[in-house]
């Protein structure tokens, strides 16, 4: 994994390995070997390499889920998290334990009234598979004011959304 990830890094960076060397300190076999997968750094070298690049490295704690008491169980996340780009404006037919009233339709979550409507759903129905699947952080908070949702569920998810915010504000 560390050599996709390097060898992407110092091609978007429009830098050769011996270029890469000379930033890091790190000798150009070395960064050969790990790009190849023959060997995989220690964490210094893989921070002075990637750093050289332009790359920066975010640590994600994992995502744990709890459930709220209520008569009707919601699964509540630890965080937020990200999807990939593809996963967050897939077109989705949710699976009969989501939508159990008829024919389940197709969502397209790059409409937002569609995507809105899929978080509802989600929310309100999904396992933590599911949620994390599906719903993306940003985009969740984008939709959060515009969904309609229980309020035992509205006030588990709401510290979620205000921890958001007030990252948001800490960034400008």
């Amino acid at each position: 994994m560390f050599a996709k990830v390097l060898s992407q890094a110092r091609s978007a960076a429009g830098l050769t390995q011996a270029e890469v060397s000379a930033l890091s300190g790190v000798a150009r076999p070395n960064i050969a070997a790990f790009e190849s997968g023959r060997r995989e750094p220690r964490w210094h070298t893989a921070v002075l390499t990637l750093g050289a690049t332009g790359a920066t490295i975010d640590i994600e704690l994992p995502v744990t889920w709890s459930w709220t008491n209520g008569r009707r169980p919601y699964a509540i996340p630890s965080g937020l998290w990200r999807l990939p780009i593809v996963d967050a404006f897939q077109v989705l037919t949710p699976g009969f334990h989501l939508w159990w009233s008829g024919p389940s339709p197709q969502f397209d979550l790059a409409d937002r009234s569609e995507r809105c409507r899929t978080y509802e759903l989600f929310l309100r129905e999904g396992t933590p598979n599911d949620i994390a699947s599906v719903v993306d952080g940003a985009l969740l908070v984008d939709a959060w004011p515009d969904l309609i949702l229980p309020a035992e569920l509205r006030q588990a998810w709401q510290h979620l959304i205000d921890r958001a915010h007030t990252k948001l504000t800490q960034a400008s």
